[in-house]
């Protein structure tokens, strides 16, 4: 079966970005290309279009296209979806609700508002086609628009699926990712990102990275860097951080929330060792997992509700704020963690942590509306290195 090479796809990636304004053919006269043609035919037929944005302010623009295979790829279909390209999009990113995806999990609700823009169009270029295998190839925003163009696909068995992401958010919650992982496979999700990347860190919890239950594929192993505006870039990030490498050959993560490795990161910050870097790559990825591992134990300690108590309600940091305050007084040991978390928060934006006392569900409120104003500040400005 066909594979998209880690470089091919990356290339792929960026040039979806060309149709943003401009259609396939005048790409083509202007002399350049969308990354796909060694194995796909793409024509104007192929490009369609979506609407991105918040509230009044939608913007209709290209989003991408479907193109057909050809040679020892006839059969196959690439379906290539680009990412942010302009602020209007990042309304939609920080739309953080859920709504039902195209294969029935939750899912960001501003990524899937964007993805019903131009679902028709993907619907009607697959009527009366029977393909063997699909490409679903995205970066940054557009990865996650790949992961419901894979959803979709999957969960109506068109065809066998394969998913290429570079630098994408978190597209929907456990149930979700769990599922697609299921349905297409572990091995066929080539999820790519770089530590410094800000653009994948988001949005948090109730939301899970593909393929559930891993890390992914890295493109740095550098344990100091700071979290980076420039490391969501395709053109000096992800395509030369995958140059010359096999999937294989890619930075393999592990477990992506293994409870052992996190409980003892906590038990040992709580010591004093390995002190808290402000803008710290690192830390903000053990804070990630230390705050959904806190989460679940949370979860138990209040019934098992918490799955119910998020997707209920529209503001997702009082329910976090209100589990964790509450998990802190029904456990000591948990109540010890939540503070050795909060100082690893101070650590990362650079504060003088706060005095231990109580932890009250107003702090937990503030604070971790501090940090995800601080990641979305930060990924708003990787907007100007996306090209």
């Amino acid at each position: 079966m066909n594979e998209l090479s880690p470089s091919a796809a990356a290339a792929i990636a960026r040039g979806a970005y060309r149709l943003r304004d401009d259609s396939v053919s005048t790409v083509r006269e202007r002399g350049q290309d969308l990354g796909c043609e060694e194995h796909f035919n793409v024509d104007d037929e192929g490009r369609f279009e979506g609407r991105s944005g918040g509230l009044a302010w939608k913007s209709i623009t290209g989003f991408g296209y479907v193109a057909s295979g050809k040679g020892a790829w006839q059969g196959d279909l690439l379906v290539a979806t680009r990412g942010t390209a302009m602020k209007l999009d990042w309304l939609s990113n920080f739309n953080i609700g859920l709504q039902m995806g195209p294969g029935g999990m939750p899912v960001h609700a501003g990524f899937n508002e964007v993805w019903k823009s131009f679902a028709p169009e993907l619907r009607n270029f697959l009527r009366n086609r029977n393909p063997t295998r699909i490409h679903c190839v995205g970066h940054s925003l557009g990865g996650a628009l790949a992961a419901l163009n894979a959803d979709l696909l999957s969960a109506g068995h068109v065809a066998d699926v394969v998913l290429y992401t570079f630098g994408a958010p978190r597209t929907g919650d456990g149930l979700f990712a769990r599922s697609l992982t299921q349905r297409i496979g572990a091995a066929q999700i080539h999820r790519v990102s770089h530590p410094a990347d800000p653009v994948p860190m988001i949005p948090l919890f109730p939301f899970w990275h593909l393929p559930f239950g891993c890390d992914g594929l890295g493109i740095a192993k550098t344990s100091n860097a700071l979290v980076s505006v420039g490391a969501h870039s395709m053109a000096s990030s992800y395509i030369p951080g995958v140059a010359d490498h096999g999937w294989a050959t890619l930075g393999q993560g592990g477990a992506a929330d293994d409870e052992r490795r996190t409980k003892s990161w906590l038990e040992q910050a709580a010591e004093g060792h390995g002190g808290f870097v402000m803008g710290s790559a690192a830390l903000l990825t053990m804070i990630g997992k230390a705050l959904r591992w806190l989460l679940e134990q949370a979860g138990r300690l209040v019934m098992g509700t918490l799955g119910t108590a998020i997707t209920a309600t529209a503001t997702v940091l009082d329910q976090l704020a209100w589990l964790l305050a509450r998990a802190a007084q029904l456990s000591k040991e948990v109540g010890g963690h939540v503070k050795t978390l909060i100082g690893a928060i101070f650590g990362f934006l650079g504060r003088k942590a706060a005095q231990a006392g109580d932890v009250t569900v107003a702090f937990l409120r503030w604070l971790l509306e501090l940090l995800f104003g601080s990641l979305r500040a930060v990924a708003l400005r990787a907007l100007s290195f996306l090209s």
